[in-house]
């Protein structure tokens, strides 16, 4: 089983925990356009999922051979990226890039791990810059660093 990673096309990580994610990542998944990022940052995504409405098209052919169309409109790309990362059945889920840029998108994205946590058979983990957030639906036991803060 592999460690997913979602890239969503939100900021960009610069902080040390989500880029370690990143790094270490059996798979990486952009959100349509965040392939753009991913690609300047030195890293060709394992496969490219969405509407593709934010990719170029000199892109788009580049990238044909790991691009995976779904054109329905009914979710976001985040959603259609979550949805296929099902289907390798992997042991962890870390989604990057899903806040920033637009409000309405980073609401939304927040809100959707707790739908995500439900469906995923392994741990589903959102990163930010600032932080993770983790969706929890009874007791449990999350890990921090000493003195760390924690908001629940």
């Amino acid at each position: 089983m592999a460690s997913v990673v979602i890239l969503a096309n939100g900021n960009f990580p610069s902080a040390d925990k989500p880029l370690e994610r990143l790094k270490e990542a059996d798979i990486v998944i952009c959100c349509d356009g965040a392939a753009i990022n991913l690609i300047e940052y030195g890293r060709k995504p394992d496969y490219v999922v969405g509407d593709l409405d934010s990719l170029p098209e000199g892109l788009k052919r580049g990238l044909a051979d790991c691009i995976v169309h779904i054109e329905e409109q009914e979710s976001n790309d985040l959603t259609k990226a979550f949805n296929f990362a099902l289907t390798l059945h992997p042991e962890r889920i870390d989604i990057l890039g899903a806040t920033g840029k637009r409000e309405d998108h980073t609401l939304g994205n927040i809100s959707l791990l707790i739908d995500y946590t439900r469906e995923a058979a392994c741990p589903v983990e959102m990163f930010t810059d600032f932080g993770r957030f983790i969706a929890f639906f009874s007791s449990g036991t999350f890990h921090t660093d000493k003195g760390g803060q924690v908001s629940i």
